[in-house]
This record gives structure tokens, C-alpha cells and sequence, in this order.
């Protein structure tokens, strides 16, 4: 999907993949005189499915803003392929420009995060982060000490784990996707 913002547009560009269909999805956004974009991608995989999801974000105009925020979490054998770019043209100056993505790995998933960023401008800001890594132990064992079970306790990190991204929802959507996930989260547990 090619998208091009013109002056003074802001947008809100949600994503979300539930356990659906394979994807292969790619975005070019292209963001002109004091634009301001923001991609939010949710994520969640069971099975083999597979979710690609690159992006591609240039600043055009000057005084451009762009923030691309992705939270994943897979089990069994899913994956998830994600590339994300910034390119900041010469001429952009101003611009303010930042990817991050966070993938949370179950069972024998795999997850592939590759951030990057194209700068021909000076003045600006950009950045990137990503993390692609399995469940912190401990908060596991925390919170089975405290008398939840396994897959109570992945239950509850996952939730939390998504609330970042799942602010940018209007709040019927962010239930809706909440409900969504633990639905899918409690057909594991029985």
C-alpha cells in the first residue's frame, strides 16, 4: 500500500493481525511539509502462520513526523518477517523520524526484526529499536509463586505486553483486540 500525506495531514495507521490469514504485507508512506504519521501494527500468531510486514517511511517536507510502533507475540511454529525503513531526504529538514518493533516469542516461533534508516538531511531526529526474544523467566516464576499457572501468567504479560501500542485504539477497537487475544490465548490453555 503507497500512502502519501500532504501538509499539515496527520494520520493514524492501525494494523492488526490475529491469527489470520498468511500475510505478506508491504507500506510505503511518503510524508510532505509538516506531516505526521503513526503506523501501529499488533500482531499475534499460533500454528504455522507466517506474518510479513515491512514498511517503508519518507520524509519528503520538512518539519515532518513519523513513529511506526509494532508489538508481536508467537507461538508454536509461527513466524513473524518484519524490515522497517526511514529514509529522510535532503531538504527534510526538521524532521523527527522513529521504528520501533517488539516480538515475543513462544514455543519454537521465530521472529525476524530488521530496523534501519537512510539520512541524506542533517537536521533532524531519528532512531530505531527492536527486540525479538522470548518471555523473562523470572516474571514467570514471579507470578507462578503468587498462584497463577503457566499459561495464567503468559496470559497476563501478553496483556501488558500489547497496552503500548493498544493506546493508540480508539477503546472499543482496543477491547475488541484484547478480547481477541485472550480468546485465543485461553483456547491454548484447555
Amino acid at each position: 500500500m503507497d500512502l502519501v500525506l500532504k501538509k499539515n495531514e496527520e494520520k493514524v495507521l492501525p494494523f492488526v493481525w490475529i491469527d489470520g490469514e498468511e500475510i505478506d504485507t508491504r507500506y510505503k508512506l511518503t510524508l510532505e511539509d509538516d506531516s505526521n504519521a503513526h503506523i501501529v501494527g499488533v500482531f499475534f500468531g499460533t500454528g504455522e502462520k507466517t506474518a510479513t510486514f515491512h514498511t517503508t517511511v519518507v520524509h519528503r517536507g520538512k518539519r515532518t513526523k513519523s513513529l511506526t510502533s509494532l508489538r508481536g507475540v508467537f507461538f508454536d511454529k509461527a513466524s513473524f518477517n518484519n524490515e522497517g525503513l526511514i529514509r529522510i531526504e535532503k531538504g527534510a529538514t526538521g524532521s523527527d523520524g522513529f521504528f520501533t518493533s517488539k516480538i515475543l516469542l513462544f514455543d519454537d516461533a521465530i521472529g525476524r526484526s530488521i530496523p534501519s534508516l537512510e539520512i541524506d538531511e542533517n537536521d533532524l531526529k531519528a532512531g530505531h529499536a527492536s527486540t525479538v526474544g522470548r518471555p523473562d523467566e523470572e516474571q514467570l516464576f514471579y507470578l507462578r509463586s503468587r498462584g497463577l499457572t503457566e499459561k495464567e501468567a503468559q496470559l497476563l504479560i501478553i496483556s501488558g505486553f500489547f497496552e503500548p501500542v493498544l493506546q493508540y485504539f480508539p477503546e472499543k477497537d482496543k477491547k475488541k483486540i484484547l478480547k481477541q487475544i485472550q480468546q485465543k490465548l485461553k483456547k491454548r490453555m484447555t
